[in-house]
């Protein structure tokens, strides 16, 4: 798959169903929640993801994110692959690399992968 190809079956489904989009609602049920932020609109990606922690788990995992449909779709299969998880099993979903590989993610678009790690692992810190 080029950079310029469309998006494959799976990153398809994923771009079309951002179920973990937007704003947690987990506040209001006495979830923590932590975030964290990394990119810039100017330079193409800005991610934050917000997680919201109780009894040792991540009970909901929501994101903002610009970017390409890429960017987006990889942020909603981070999501839905880490609730239910321990923090200390979140950290080990692996990285950018292994998120090329997993969801055929063409080569070109690993820096933005890596603004999703950054901002993941921001939030993750703080749990």
């Amino acid at each position: 798959m080029s950079d310029h190809e469309p998006l494959g079956s799976e990153l398809r489904s994923l771009f079309e169903h951002l179920d973990h989009a937007g704003d947690p609602a987990g506040a209001a049920r006495g979830f923590r929640q932590v975030s964290g932020e990394a990119g810039q609109e100017a330079l193409g990606t800005r991610v934050r993801f917000v997680l919201s922690v109780a009894d040792g788990r991540l009970q909901s995992v929501r994101f903002r994110a610009y970017g390409c449909p890429f960017t987006l779709a990889a942020c909603e299969w981070l999501a839905r692959s880490l609730e239910g998880r321990t923090a200390e099993d979140a950290r080990a979903i692996g990285g950018p690399l292994d998120w090329v590989r997993r969801l055929a993610i063409p080569d070109a678009r690993l820096g933005r992968l890596i603004v999703i790690e950054d901002a993941l692992q921001r939030a993750l810190t703080q749990l």
